[in-house]
């Protein structure tokens, strides 16, 4: 992935990039409990598993130890709400 600026940028200036992507039901990375294997039986259960190199199963990265990075995700599904 590139990405180009239209302005250079100075020295220790922060910056926001926001890239949209998607994966997939079958993601190597993210898994859901059925309600009934949570311990309140009621609701289903998103968890991530990003070991060993998984994590770039759920967003563009260089998915290794050394290279960090904060991000944000929202979790859109259907048939299913919160009572």
């Amino acid at each position: 992935m590139e990405i180009c600026l239209p302005i250079p940028l100075s020295k220790n200036q922060e910056v926001i990039i926001e890239i949209s992507f998607e994966t997939s039901p079958k993601s190597s990375a993210l898994q859901w409990l059925t309600p009934e294997q949570t311990s309140g039986k009621e609701h289903p259960y998103l968890f991530s598993q990003c070991q060993a190199i998984h994590c770039r199963a759920i967003l563009p990265c260089q998915d290794t130890p050394s290279v960090k990075l904060t991000y944000s995700a929202e979790v859109t599904t259907t048939n299913y709400s919160l009572n």
